[in-house]
């Protein structure tokens, strides 16, 4: 992989990870009619603040899994002429 391309799929991480954090705030507002609960908060029940961990969680690992799938893709496409392949 290339200098460009690890800059590009930094970028693009850096890009998904944001729209992802929104999203994810949106949700949680909307399904709760709050905003997101801050976990230092003693204050914040502890089925609030689990349930923002888990739907934090899912988003998170849902994005990594997206981004490495992507990349893969990428990786494979670009190095099938030499052999050099992720995966199966």
């Amino acid at each position: 992989m290339t200098l460009m391309n690890k800059i590009v799929f930094a970028v693009f991480s850096a890009a998904i990870g944001a729209v992802a954090s929104k999203a994810l705030n949106g949700t949680w507002t909307r399904l709760t009619g709050e905003e997101p609960p801050d976990l230092a908060d003693p204050e914040v029940p502890a089925n609030r603040a689990l349930g923002w961990v888990v739907l934090s969680g899912l988003v998170v690992v849902g994005t990594q899994i997206v981004l490495n799938r992507v990349g893969a893709i990428h990786w494979n496409a670009k190095a099938k002429p030499l052999g050099v392949r992720i995966g199966k």
